[in-house]
């Protein structure tokens, strides 16, 4: 399991979950795609800090991905009250 988490697998195979999600969110109309891209973006941020963390990448990009995450959602959030 380490093996699989320091390759980078894991995050991989959640990226794709996530774009599946966004995909079948708009296909179905769920969502429109700038919402649906709202979703999905601060969990793509998170993604990134995680794979960084796990490469053992410099800590500016763990940070980055953390606050695109935090970036995103604010943007979600802001999205969602204005309804």
């Amino acid at each position: 399991m380490a093996d699989l988490l320091a390759q980078g697998w894991v995050t991989a195979l959640i990226a794709l979950v996530l774009v599946v999600e966004a995909a079948l969110l708009i296909l179905r109309r769920v969502l429109s795609p700038r919402a649906a891209l709202l979703l999905v973006l601060p969990g793509a941020g998170f993604l990134l800090a995680i794979q960084a963390a796990l490469s053992g990448a410099h800590w500016s990009l763990v940070l980055l991905g953390l606050a695109l995450a935090g970036l995103a959602h604010l943007a979600d959030l802001r999205e969602r009250l204005r309804r």
